[in-house]
């Protein structure tokens, strides 16, 4: 029901060569497979799920992909990498037309089926296309719309009765009920979508880090390795194992642009970002 705004596919330049840590705050799911995604597993003896609790942290750094998914699969494989999988999604952002959401950093996503927000945590610097460098991401449809009223200052939803009813529904049917709730409260919002692609990724595993190489629709592509640990203490033991996984593979840094969405910013929605630039969300 969302109304999208028209966006011309076009090629982009690269991301960010800057490391990510991300605090990730979701329930657990098969990581970077959401419902409804295609998801291919490419031996049955590889192991294509891995739960993320919340209290744990994603160190990220983003590469070039100059040399093309094929070349790079076959350069982690000759070195005792293993393919996992390969995934397709759909990621679709959404925000007000004064871009009210993405105003405060703060970034309202579906992935094909799975409602996610990604906000900002204070005193940390700012990256563009919610791609801090350490951020909370919310999952599901009620703690996106828990997030929304709290950036809007809204007042919040008086909850008691969900609550009430929550221990004799099942838990899809309380899921459905969420969903109409921040439906209904994005169309009184004026929260529609602006933009929308999707992303083949190409799922490996080297060395103890992940690897995801990504192409996206509007001609777009990048290696993401990342490495998952327990603590703040374990950040800079990670750091190092995503430069030694990458410095094996030869990759090379990505440009400034930033990552997929804010590329896609950049080349297909002039609007978006003459506010954001304003914001200091995004560099000129």
């Amino acid at each position: 029901p969302w109304r999208a705004r028209a966006m011309p596919h076009a090629a982009m330049a690269s991301a960010s060569p800057r490391i990510q840590v991300h605090s990730r705050l979701t329930s657990s799911h098969k990581r970077g497979v959401s419902r409804g995604q295609t998801w291919r597993s490419v031996s049955s003896r590889n192991t294509v799920m891995v739960s993320t609790t919340p209290d744990q942290i994603e160190v990220e750094r983003k590469y070039a992909a100059d040399d093309g998914v094929d070349l790079l699969r076959a350069r982690v494989l000759g070195l005792g990498g293993t393919e996992l999988a390969v995934v397709t999604f759909t990621d679709t952002y959404f925000d007000t037309e004064t871009c009210d959401l993405t105003a405060h950093d703060v970034w309202l996503r579906r992935r094909d089926a799975i409602w996610e927000i990604k906000v900002p945590i204070p005193g940390d610097d700012k990256r563009s296309g919610g791609e801090r460098s350490v951020f909370r991401e919310v999952e599901g449809p009620k703690g996106c719309l828990i997030e929304i009223e709290k950036v809007l200052k809204l007042e919040p939803r008086d909850s008691s009765s969900d609550d009430e009813i929550e221990d004799v529904k099942s838990s899809e049917k309380t899921e459905d009920d969420d969903l109409l709730k921040l439906e209904a409260s994005m169309q009184n919002l004026g929260i529609t979508s602006f933009a929308t692609f999707t992303t083949n990724r190409v799922k490996l595993k080297l060395d103890g880090a992940s690897i995801d190489i990504d192409a996206a629709s509007f001609g777009h592509c990048v290696v993401e390795v990342e490495v998952l640990c327990g603590s703040v203490a374990e950040i800079a033991k990670a750091n190092s194992l995503v430069e030694r996984v990458a410095e094996k593979l030869r990759l090379k840094d990505v440009g400034a642009t930033g990552g997929k969405l804010e590329t896609y910013i950049r080349k297909n929605c002039a609007d978006v970002l003459k506010t954001l630039v304003e914001k200091g969300i995004i560099k000129p």
